[in-house]
């Protein structure tokens, strides 16, 4: 036998002290030998094991026979560091074997091992053991990048105390002051919390300071550099404890005064905290230092931050009134502070010091106040409040593109082959202009357009059930190109299986079908929109009219009702005039419409229930008893009168929850350009409410804010849920429709209140999304608006004696005296009572400032 093979042998066995043991005997042929066949045989047993896992547990016998055969330190340093034999499951800690087998190697050859393994280090990796008592008994310099420093701080002292183990490693006085440069030190280091514990780095580097052995003046510098540098809360927390544990003394603390002064501004809160402390710890912090310390300290968003300024400025101006001037700055700035509670505060120091204020910008800030607060200023006069702003502007929404109608048959010819191309993405009003030209072109020349479909013969159609209004539109194209049907059995769902706009949708599409199956097309479609909002400009629809008048053709029915939910609310009286002159039935109708005899809106109301999906009971019928439900449903209903029209009665009128609504949902918006609030109850009659934020019905709002007709409770409780979206993006975009239809007067504001007190009530969504979008809207000239909505919403939140408030109660409060208009006689039920309980609880405090506002 060879000693390849003994070697293999205790290889396969996992005798990995064997295979130590043996190769120190061998002779440079025999290592030769064995070094050529290792990687042959770590790809043979990783044939057992997956790629992950690498070697196994023969993971220390290959690593011990490659430290002891292999020539090149560079080879040596690859092959310890494989992937493979560094250990997944288990780390591999085979050190002591290791370094007994390089030992035996000359001094010079183990450093530049050292050297090689240390390149190859990124943090506390398997290596690091093997690399760094290399390097210490070979004497070389150690290496300062980043990896070997995160792996020196991650070793553990094992029983001695960490001081002691510090002491006498003879890195120390190289890597330590590189622990404040290192990326990942921080995060290495971050649950140390206890400067007593003796086994820790927190512990050990103040004991060290004490001895002498390090300096503590480095360390102070280290931590202070660390922090001016950045980094996260996370990345930092290690370096704050260090600063608090090493206690640095008034003598320390005032060569760094500018230091802590440039950390309040946007360090994370914990660093301005400590740097916040030290500079209070100070006997003398010059006034000029002082004004930069606390101005800097009102525009922080952490409360805590911007309270302990304000009590850092009560405790100087009282003490010493020289300061006084820089006080009445941050006063300014804490006025126009988003909490009034620490707006409450800042007024309490500037009256409380008035006689050392400058008070003349504190009455121009205090614009920003709400009344009562500028009366215990002493100011009388009241800005405008509760109105829209007039520079309220309306933000961009969405656009859907108007496309221009299709007048040739090579046009009509790539629209259906668009329909049919997987990758293209079809909407409504596509849908509608293919519809339009297939009808025109046909009844012009029908020859021409069935050859010009004959070159979509090989085109298969994604789109394949009876419920898929594209699938109706590639089959009215193949019938009136005589070709081969592609629905199996050509017929409507069942009523009551899909949503109502949806069935109007794929009635007109099937009537459309039927027409072209029976080669009776008429020469044009009513219901095709003149705009991308889906109306229909009513002088156009009269000529459409007087067209099908001229060849005694009577419109399609379903087309006829589409047309008539698509006229605009507002129009030229003139347009009814000359409808007056129509004789058909259709003509008559439309102009019965146009006059002003059209059916009334209907009426939507909200109401809310819990489930478990079988089986339900409403929330006005009592909480109920037991955990059988587990979520809660807010479901639409529709009532109106009949007008004898089928598919307009069916749009008005509920359906009950839908789990399947049918699909194309940003559709529905076309049905009933002049119905929005109908459309959104229909919408909300599929919201699957076990994930409300990914309905897609809350992406079609701003094509809601588009259209016309009043907007009604349904809007308002889905533009409420996605103002409570868990993406800030989302949320943006809800308060860009909000914005949008209050710029336009549409916004429904006590409806969105009033739903938000139910959605609130029933936890079905958290002010704490929620008041940050409403106090934007107010920044932005809709303060009228958002007082309606919080004064709609208050009676349903405010808590009876006994209960727990809301979450954020107090903030929605709060918003409610920053918006509300003097004297506003809006009655808010149980806000009284709230004030009357007296405590110092924030609810109770703002519902006594509103309640003054209100009631002067």
């Amino acid at each position: 036998m060879t000693a390849w093979d003994d070697v293999r042998k205790m290889i396969d066995e996992c005798d990995a002290d064997g295979v130590a043991a043996l190769v120190v005997t061998l002779n440079d042929d025999a290592k030769s030998e064995i070094a050529k066949q290792l990687p042959e045989h770590l790809k043979h047993l990783r044939t057992y094991f997956d790629s992950w896992r690498g070697a196994g547990e023969h993971a220390e016998a290959l690593r011990a026979a490659g430290a002891g055969t292999i020539a090149a330190s560079t080879s040596v340093a690859s092959w310890l560091t494989r992937r493979g034999l560094v250990g997944a499951d288990e780390p591999v800690d085979d050190t002591p074997r290791l370094l007994d087998l390089v030992r035996a190697r000359p001094h010079a050859w183990q450093a530049a091992l050292a050297v090689q393994l240390a390149s190859k280090l990124r943090g506390r990796g398997p290596s690091y053991e093997l690399t760094a008592s290399l390097i210490r008994e070979t004497g070389i310099e150690p290496p300062t990048h980043d990896g070997f420093v995160v792996g020196w701080v991650s070793a553990a002292p094992g029983p001695r105390r960490m001081a002691d183990v510090l002491a006498a490693d003879p890195l120390l006085d190289t890597l330590l002051p590189r622990i404040f440069h290192a990326q990942g030190v921080g995060e290495a280091l971050q649950w140390e919390s206890d400067p007593s514990a003796d086994h820790t780095w927190l512990g050990g580097l103040p004991a060290l300071t004490a001895s002498g052995r390090v300096d503590r003046a480095m360390l102070l510098d280290g931590c202070v550099g660390r922090f001016l540098r950045g980094g996260t809360a996370l990345e930092l927390r290690f370096f704050v404890r260090l600063h608090q544990a090493l206690e640095p003394a008034h003598g320390e603390l005032a060569p760094r005064v500018r230091d802590y002064l440039r950390l309040l501004p946007a360090a994370p809160g914990t660093v301005a905290e400590l740097a916040l402390g030290h500079l209070r710890e100070l006997p003398a912090v010059s006034p000029g230092e002082f004004a930069q310390a606390v101005e800097a300290l009102m525009f922080r968003p952490e409360k805590k931050l911007v309270r302990a300024g304000l009590s850092w400025l009560d405790q100087s101006v009282r003490l010493a009134p020289e300061y006084a001037r820089a006080a009445g700055a941050a006063l300014t700035a804490a006025f126009g502070h988003e909490a009034s509670d620490v707006q409450e505060r800042a007024v309490r120091l500037a009256v409380k010091h008035a006689a050392y204020l400058d008070l003349e910008p504190l009455r121009d800030a205090s614009a920003a106040l709400p009344p009562d607060l500028r009366t215990r200023l002493g100011i009388s006069e009241e800005p405008a409040r509760g109105q829209t702003s007039a520079s309220l502007i309306a933000p961009k929404l969405p656009e859907a593109e108007f496309p221009p109608p299709i007048t040739t048959t090579a046009e009509l010819s790539a629209g259906f082959a668009r329909l049919a191309d997987p990758s293209s993405e079809i909407g409504w009003l596509d849908a509608e202009r293919l519809m339009a030209g297939l009808v025109e072109l046909t009844y012009q020349d029908h020859t021409a357009v069935r050859a010009a479909m004959a070159s979509l013969t090989d085109y298969t159609c994604r789109w394949k059930g009876i419920a898929d209004p594209p699938a109706w539109l590639w089959a009215t194209m193949r019938a009136v190109a005589s070709l081969e049907i592609p629905l199996p059995a050509p017929r409507l769902p069942r009523s009551g299986q899909l949503s109502a706009p949806h069935m109007v949708v794929l009635h007109r599409m099937a009537e459309l079908f039927t027409l072209a199956r029976a080669g009776d097309l008429p020469p044009v479609l009513l219901a095709t929109p003149t705009s991308a909002s889906g109306h229909i400009d009513p002088a156009e629809l009269l000529a459409r009219l007087e067209r099908l008048e001229a060849v005694a053709m009577n419109p399609p029915k379903a087309d006829l009702q589409q047309a008539l939910l698509r006229l605009p609310r507002q129009f030229d009286t003139e347009v009814a005039a000359k409808a007056a002159r129509l004789t058909t039935p259709a003509g008559l109708l439309v102009a019965r419409w146009l006059s002003g005899d059209r059916p009334v809106d209907p009426v939507v109301t909200i109401r809310y229930r819990y489930t478990d999906g079988a089986s339900h009971r409403w929330f006005d019928e009592g909480e109920p008893s037991g955990s059988s439900y587990n979520y809660a449903q807010a479901c639409s209903f529709i009532a109106a009168s009949s007008v004898d029209l089928d598919l307009i009665d069916l749009l008005f009128r509920d359906q009950g929850y839908l789990s399947h609504p049918g699909g194309h949902i940003n559709w529905w918006s076309g049905v009933m350009p002049s119905h929005r609030g109908v459309i959104a109850a229909h919408l909300l009659s599929c919201f699957d409410w076990t994930w409300p934020e990914r309905n897609p019905g809350l992406f079609v709002l701003h094509d809601l804010a588009r259209a016309g007709g009043p907007l009604g409770p349904a809007f308002a409780t889905m533009l409420v849920t996605r103002l409570n979206d868990a993406d800030p993006a989302e949320r943006t975009a809800a308060l860009d429709v909000l914005l949008a239809v209050a710029v336009a007067g549409d916004l429904p504001a006590t409806e969105v209140g009033d739903q938000l007190g139910h959605l609130v009530e029933h936890e079905m969504v958290t002010l704490s999304r929620i008041i940050p979008s409403l106090t934007e809207a107010e920044r932005a000239g809709a303060g009228a608006q958002v007082w309606r909505i919080v004064a709609a919403a208050l009676p349903h939140l405010l808590p009876a004696d006994g209960k727990r408030p809301a979450s954020g109660l107090a903030d929605l409060i709060a918003l409610g005296v920053k918006t509300a208009p003097a004297g506003d006689t809006t009655p808010i039920p149980g806000l009284a009572a709230i004030a009357a309980r007296g405590g110092s609880s924030r609810m109770v405090r703002e519902a006594l400032r509103l309640t003054r506002l209100l009631h002067p």
